[in-house]
């Protein structure tokens, strides 16, 4: 008969706790910045959302208005059923729940491959498992690291909604709903993580489940009878919650649940295969893709189809249902002598409102255009960490070279999709009955393109300086200054505050002409900011993680 195994001596356990705090230190290390540039984007947004709504409706009559869109499927379908919309918290949750989820969500998700699968194709996951703890142990801390993470998120906009009016009860709730809805795809993440031996198939697939499940949930609110599938979908748990009115116990339940559950199936995972290995291996007698591999560029750029085609479905997708709202809006400002006026102290053209929807979209997609060009420069910080970089450059191959692909595609990828944004937006706009010209929807997204040169040498610049910020510090640039130029209309700051934001300097096409002299200017910047980042990235040492 086997004997039993011996239990653990003192001296043992001892060594266990500390190499486990260890593994929590350096997870901390590697998710600080990530983590504290999430929580203040994300509570700076939910400010903006609540003053806008202060400043937008005032009144209760206004207020009640909103209401009238749960009979828009279009409406319905991105944004969710109103509900409690006659609250500043309420109007928050449903106008920008939904997409702080969807921020917070795909964060966790490139986290956690990043500290996962990531650590395993760097090597160090070996060296931390030479010490004594379990491969679960390890998986374990790591994802208390990213719950704790992911909790200061949501505090983080739990605090900045209650600060800004919102009710503090029901904000406490929101914020835990983001939270668990991030920590629920971290879950996700983890299992896929234990499944694909590639880092960048377990995110892609961990991204695609969260696509599949907006698209479940636009399809349960695009009418009351398919309202039961909003249970099966997280998004839908999140439309169900109703944290600043009458809250749904099951929805936070779910939330909170999902995330506990997965995390177990991912550390029962993990014990059944090697460091370094899969559950789903990849065959080594395939035959051999050498299909790009004739450069640094051409290697990049299959590296990262899969994430370009993740970019390219979402924004054509949020794209559509842009332009399929355009005529619901014209008409609910028709009908709304309260927000003309708002709209008109806003600057607006009241004949042009379904142009001036267009030009203030276009905006939106500047800044998802520019974070996408942020992310892409980060791939080449990524690479850079997890080392291969130093591979690349014992080839005949310069820095320069190796970079200025990178721009390439960056620039490259930018420019397709704000083609297949402005595409889908003049075909949803089409689609929903609104009068748009083509050139029109082409001109409002086409215009932002400067902006994105500017935050694409931003980065350069952020890599070549200070390379771990590259994509924290680029991002948060773009999104302060999107809410700058959104926020600072709306609530009438100076004109010097309101120029520190590039998007300030754009015309709003298709109302207005093209203003060709700020393009320039800021696209020369951009350049400038483009050179000065390569001629910083050739001096500096090659560094890790």
């Amino acid at each position: 008969m086997a004997k039993a195994a011996p239990a653990p001596t003192a001296a043992h356990q001892v060594r266990r706790h500390r190499t486990e705090a260890a593994i929590a230190r350096l997870a901390v290390r590697l998710v600080r910045r990530g983590t504290l540039v999430l929580a203040l984007s994300t509570a700076l947004y939910a400010v903006v959302e609540v003053l806008t709504y202060l400043a937008a409706y005032p009144d209760a009559a206004s207020r009640r208005t909103i209401a009238t869109f749960q009979d828009n499927p279009a409406v319905r379908m991105l944004q969710g059923i109103p509900h409690a919309v006659d609250t500043p918290g309420g109007f928050a949750a449903w106008d920008a729940g939904w997409l702080l989820a969807a921020i917070t969500g795909i964060w966790a998700v490139l986290t956690t491959g990043r500290l996962l699968r990531g650590e395993e194709e760097t090597g160090r996951a070996e060296s931390v498992l030479a010490a004594p703890v379990r491969a679960g142990r390890a998986l374990l801390t790591h994802l208390l690291v990213l719950a704790a993470a992911i909790a200061v998120t949501g505090a983080a906009i739990a605090a900045a909604l209650t600060l800004s009016g919102a009710a503090a009860a029901g904000s406490a709730l929101f914020g835990l709903g983001v939270a668990g809805f991030a920590a629920t795809f971290a879950g996700v993440c983890a299992v896929t993580a234990q499944v694909f031996e590639v880092r960048r198939r377990a995110t892609g697939v961990a991204t695609a489940v969260l696509g599949a499940s907006f698209l479940l949930r636009m399809a349960a609110n695009s009418s009351d009878s398919r309202g039961w599938l909003r249970w099966l979908t997280p998004f839908g748990w999140m439309d169900e919650l109703h944290a600043y009115r009458d809250p749904r116990w099951t929805a936070l339940l779910l939330l909170l649940a999902a995330p506990v559950l997965l995390g177990a199936v991912a550390v029962r995972l993990r014990a059944m295969r090697d460091t370094g290995g899969a559950l789903i291996a990849d065959s080594d007698s395939r035959r051999a893709r050498l299909g790009l591999l004739g450069g640094p560029a051409a290697f990049a750029w299959r590296g990262t189809q899969g994430m370009l085609i993740g970019w390219l479905t979402g924004i054509t997708l949020y794209a559509l249902v842009t332009g399929s709202v355009a005529k619901a809006v014209t008409d609910f400002v028709a009908e709304q002598a309260s927000y003309r006026e708002m709209l008109q102290r806003l600057g607006w053209d009241l004949q042009r409102v379904t142009e001036g929807y267009l030009g203030t979209m276009g905006l939106l997609f500047g800044l998802l255009l520019s974070l996408h060009a942020c992310w892409r420069i980060g791939a080449a910080r990524a690479e850079e960490a997890a080392g291969r970089l130093e591979s690349t450059l014992t080839r005949p191959v310069s820095r320069r070279r190796w970079l200025g692909g990178h721009i390439l595609l960056a620039l490259a990828a930018s420019l397709l999709l704000a083609a297949v944004a402005a595409l889908a937006v003049w075909a949803g706009s089409v689609a929903g009955g609104a009068d748009v010209e083509a050139a029109g929807a082409f001109g409002s997204v086409l215009n932002t393109l400067p902006v994105v040169v500017l935050l694409t040498g931003l980065a350069v610049l952020v890599y070549g300086t200070a390379p771990r910020l590259t994509v924290g510090l680029s991002a948060a640039v773009a999104v302060i200054a999107y809410l700058v130029e959104t926020i600072g209309t709306a609530l009438d700051w100076p004109g010097r505050v309101l120029d520190l934001s590039p998007f300030h300097h754009l015309a709003t096409v298709p109302v207005e002409p093209f203003e060709p002299l700020p393009a320039a200017v800021m696209t020369g910047l951009g350049l400038l900011a483009l050179l000065a980042g390569v001629a910083a990235f050739e001096r500096r040492d090659v560094t890790g993680d």
